[in-house]
């Protein structure tokens, strides 16, 4: 096994839970590529709106322009995510008394302590 992973792997080489397997993080991009890279979104919008209107171009195409436009713009759309959850049935019988007795005065040292004594 190579040397550099001791201690991130068990012995059959997985990496060990808990532990990350990229403890430096994701290196940072180079200052200048972040400048090469600003410099080009001017040409690359151009590119994408001539596509888009080109009317010689493929529809799929053209429609993946304008997607891809409107996502930058406007944000992606969310998509819905439907979930159903569902909570146990709890009876008075699960409990025991001492778990009912603190279920009962729970908040009342609250609202006891703020009370003026009817002054």
């Amino acid at each position: 096994m190579n040397n550099k992973n001791t201690g991130r792997r068990d012995e059959s080489g997985r990496f060990i839970k808990g532990v990350s397997g990229n403890p430096s993080g994701r290196p940072a991009t180079p200052d200048d590529v972040k400048e090469m890279l600003k410099a080009s979104t001017a040409p690359a919008v151009q590119l994408l709106v001539s596509t888009m209107i080109d009317d010689g171009t493929k529809p799929e195409l053209r429609v993946k322009c304008a997607e891809i436009l409107i996502d930058r713009v406007m944000g992606k759309a969310v998509q819905p995510l439907e979930a159903v959850f569902t909570a146990p049935t709890l009876e008075l019988s699960d409990f025991t008394v001492e778990e009912l007795r603190r279920l009962a005065a729970y908040g009342e040292t609250e609202e006891t302590d703020n009370s003026t004594g009817g002054e």
